[in-house]
């Protein structure tokens, strides 16, 4: 079993009352986190890369988790967009509304949420891994 499987990943069906694209405020944001991604790393923005970022920025024990959560998680959408065409939208059901990139059959990623849930746990190492699974399950669905 691979690594994307054997993560905890809740599957319920929800109902969802919208998917919408980024609007302006959101796509700058984006791309304002995948840009800041991109000069930590030297220009070399690659699931691998984002793994050694995501310890780095552990090692440093932040008082405020969520600026490293979402530069992190926001660039490593912004891989799996660029690899397999997703698109960036704010989806919206019963619990609220959370950005996320979503393509073919709704095949869809809460990055930033994958990147947090695993800040707790001091989690580093999983990135380059769940990327290449997430890529082979996107590509399977056609």
């Amino acid at each position: 079993m691979g690594y994307f499987a054997a993560l905890p990943v809740q599957l319920a069906l929800v109902a969802i009352s919208g998917v919408e694209p980024l609007n302006a405020a959101e796509q700058q944001w984006v791309a304002d986190n995948v840009a800041e991604a991109t000069r930590m790393l030297h220009g070399r923005l690659s699931p691998e890369a984002l793994d050694g970022l995501w310890a780095a920025l552990l090692d440093d024990d932040p008082a405020d988790p969520n600026p490293a959560i979402n530069m992190v998680g926001l660039a490593f959408g912004q891989l799996l967009a660029d690899r397999l065409g997703l698109s960036w939208v704010a989806l919206t059901d019963e619990h609220g509304t959370e950005i996320a990139v979503r393509g073919r059959a709704n095949f869809t990623v809460f990055p930033t949420n994958f990147i947090a849930k695993r800040y707790e746990r001091r989690e580093t190492n999983f990135i380059a891994l769940a990327y290449a699974e997430m890529v082979e399950t996107a590509e399977s669905l056609g």
